[in-house]
C-alpha cells in the first residue's frame, strides 16, 4: 500500500474503498484492545468501535489541520485564558 493514512481518510469522506482500508489497518489495534474485556463482548464491542471509527473518518476536517506555529499560537492562546480565569 502505496497511500498514507492521511490520504486515505482525506479519501475516505467520498470513497468507501478508502474507507475499507482505514478500518482495516486500524482493525489489528481494535482486536488487541478487546483482549481486556470479556469474550462474550468482543464481537458486539468490536463493530461499536468501528462504527465510532467510521463516525471520526467521516467527520475529521483534514483541510483544517493547524500546523506546527499555529498549534503552538493555540495553546499559548489557552494557556493564557486558563491564567486570566484565575
Amino acid at each position: 500500500m502505496s497511500e498514507s493514512l492521511f490520504t486515505l481518510v482525506k479519501q475516505s469522506r467520498t470513497d468507501n474503498d478508502s474507507l475499507a482500508i482505514v478500518i482495516d489497518l486500524f482493525a489489528p489495534k481494535i482486536d488487541r484492545s478487546l483482549h481486556q474485556t470479556k469474550w462474550q463482548h468482543r464481537e458486539d464491542l468490536s463493530q461499536e468501535l468501528k462504527i465510532k471509527l467510521l463516525e471520526c473518518i467521516r467527520n475529521y476536517e483534514v483541510d483544517n489541520i493547524p500546523g506546527y506555529f499555529q498549534m503552538l499560537d493555540l495553546l499559548e492562546g489557552q494557556d493564557t485564558q486558563y491564567y486570566d480565569q484565575l
